[in-house]
This record gives structure tokens, C-alpha cells and sequence, in this order.
């Protein structure tokens, strides 16, 4: 259980630590963010500042707090609690029939689709499991946690770049005899 418990920890930090860093990266960065917080008709006009300082901040907290053995827990609780509002807050615009977009990771917005549900519930799953910290059965080994940790690091990497994978796999196959890459 600790080496899960590991791979979730840092599963969850570097997602958040990606999602931080793509919205404060630049002002730019960060007033794309604010915007697309128009494209979500249950954050009011008036708060989108509000509410964008608020989630990035919390954000960059997250692997920060997970980073800090006295403060794991925390880091992890503020994980569940942002990814849970996430989470509630797709389900909700889904039910309206609402479109909102999405610059999770500070990239390209993407149209929310099913597939940032599943990303985002297993994200929460995995925040989850990282709260229990280290105190969770018998301590990880230096070994086996490196391993835990990167397994941790790889489901980071699908998780922010998943609108690029699914991009990659909804493309049509090239035609036989025909170049597979595009030339520019």
C-alpha cells in the first residue's frame, strides 16, 4: 500500500504542479485562464478573478504541501477538495447541455468531453489515496518507492496531455503509400 500511496503522491503533485505552472507561467497564461472561465456559465462575471486566483493559487500549493512530509496530508486534502468542485462543477454544465472549454494545463482549450470526466475522477481517486500520507501499512523502501514514484510521474504525463493523445488517436490512419507525417 505505501508504494501506491507513493505513485499517487506524486502522480497528484506533478499534475497539479503542470497546471499551475501552465496558468502562472505568464500573464498572459493567466489572463487565458480567466477567459476561459467565461465558457463557464457557473462562475459569474464578477468572480472569475476571484475564482482564478483562488484555483491557481491552491493549485500551486498542492505539490508544495506534497512535497513537505509534515504537510502530505494537506497537500493531498486540497487535491480531493479542488478536484471534487472540478468534478461537480462538469457533471453540472454536462446536465445543462452547456459547452465550456478548458485550458487545464495552461495549453490549447479543449471542449470538455467525457474524457476530462474519467481524467478528472481518476485524478481524484488518486489524490485520494494519497492522503492516508505515509503512515499507510509498512514505510516504502527507497527502491520501491523510486519505481512508485515513476510510475507516479508517467500517469502525470497522461493526465496533462491527454487532449494530445486523444487528438493523436481520433486522427484517420494515412491512406497506404502515403506519408504518415505531414511535411510543413
Amino acid at each position: 500500500m505505501a508504494y501506491l500511496v507513493v505513485a499517487c503522491q506524486v502522480l497528484t503533485a506533478l499534475t497539479f504542479l503542470v497546471a499551475a505552472v501552465g496558468k502562472l507561467r505568464s500573464r498572459a497564461g493567466y489572463a487565458a485562464f480567466v477567459a476561459e472561465l467565461g465558457s463557464w456559465p457557473l462562475v459569474p462575471a464578477g468572480a472569475r478573478s476571484a475564482v482564478a486566483r483562488t484555483v491557481s493559487t491552491a493549485e500551486a500549493a498542492v505539490p508544495l504541501l506534497i512535497a513537505v512530509p509534515a504537510t502530505r496530508r494537506a497537500g493531498a486534502a486540497v487535491a480531493v477538495l479542488l478536484l471534487a468542485a472540478f468534478l461537480t462543477a462538469m457533471v453540472l454544465l454536462r446536465r445543462r447541455g452547456a459547452t465550456a472549454r478548458c485550458a487545464c494545463f495552461g495549453r490549447r482549450p479543449a471542449t470538455l468531453a467525457a474524457r476530462h470526466l474519467v481524467r478528472t475522477a481518476v485524478l481524484l481517486g488518486a489524490a485520494a489515496t494519497a492522503l492516508p500520507g505515509q503512515g499507510a501499512g509498512a514505510p516504502a523502501g527507497p527502491g520501491g518507492a523510486l519505481i512508485a514514484a515513476g510510475f507516479g510521474a508517467i500517469g502525470a504525463l497522461v493526465a496533462v496531455t491527454l487532449d494530445d493523445i486523444a487528438e493523436v488517436l481520433g486522427r484517420p490512419a494515412p491512406a497506404p503509400g502515403a506519408s504518415p507525417i505531414p511535411r510543413s
